[in-house]
């Protein structure tokens, strides 16, 4: 355990280094991040808040603002795929499987740290700007079931990047995957645009992607609004999501070190 616990370690301190090196750069990036929340206020003037309202609260500035928050989350289903993808192009990953660090822990690693970044250097940062256009802050059992939501989502999400990681390494491009998926999770989750004004389809396929749960749940808990679910199913799904997906993403790896055993797994 303290092995992997160092990985994490490690790959979260190498992530921090990496987006921190250039201090401009990263004093920008962060700035940003509020300037970013300040910039959605102006999406408020062309939204009828007699309609926002009918879902528990017509402060669209601050629906929006969490809803894109979660954008930073989106590296960790795919930040590792491109990790991985830089270390097949270098010819590096025969090196990294042969190693005794376990495949999962390793890809998983990669995705952990960047939603760590993500939650440090984008999620708080919003979630402040929001709490500010609110004017005040929630109650404290808000903000604790919050903060369940975001670390269940983050866990969830995390898993798929194991997945995209073995994908990349079993079919050498998966950028258009990883471009529809992204795609997804900012079209088909209510990351704009509250899913209770869209159809039934897109509602059917938002309930199968868990960043929309954490999305409606954070609203919920912060806004006070309506959930498209109930609350008890919301966070039973992000369970449900860590474990089956968490299965799905060791299978994966559990393939690719047999592939790796028998064919190698080098660019071809």
């Amino acid at each position: 355990m303290s092995n992997i616990a160092a990985i994490f370690r490690m790959a979260v301190w190498r992530r921090i280094k990496e987006i921190t090196r250039y201090k401009l750069n990263f004093t920008v990036e962060l700035i940003m991040s509020f300037i970013w929340g300040l910039g959605l206020m102006i999406f408020g003037f062309i939204i009828d808040p007699a309609k926002l309202g009918s879902i528990g609260s017509s402060n669209y500035a601050v629906f929006l603002l969490i809803g894109v928050a979660f954008q930073n989350y989106q590296g960790a289903a795919t930040w590792g795929a491109w990790e991985i993808k830089d270390e097949l192009t270098r010819g590096q990953i025969e090196y990294t499987f042969a190693s005794p660090v376990s495949r999962y822990v390793y890809m998983l690693s990669s995705s952990f740290s960047q939603a760590v970044v993500g939650t440090l250097f984008g999620i708080i940062p919003m979630f402040a700007t929001a709490f500010i256009l609110l004017g005040s802050l929630p109650s404290p059992s808000a903000l604790l079931m919050t903060c369940v939501s975001l670390f269940l989502t983050f866990l969830a999400l995390c898993q798929i990047g194991v997945i995209m990681s073995s994908a990349i390494l079993i079919f050498k491009d998966i950028s258009a995957v990883m471009s529809i998926l992204n795609f997804l999770f900012q079209i088909a989750t209510g990351m704009f645009v509250p899913l209770q004004f869209m159809p039934d389809p897109i509602r059917i396929l938002a309930f199968l992607i868990p960043i929309t749960h954490g999305i409606d749940l954070s609203r919920h808990f912060i806004l006070g609004t309506s959930t498209v679910w109930p609350v008890e199913v919301e966070l039973g799904m992000l369970f449900v999501f860590i474990i089956g997906i968490g299965l799905v993403a060791k299978a994966s790896t559990f393939y690719l070190e047999r592939k790796a055993k028998k064919e190698g797994l080098a660019l071809a």
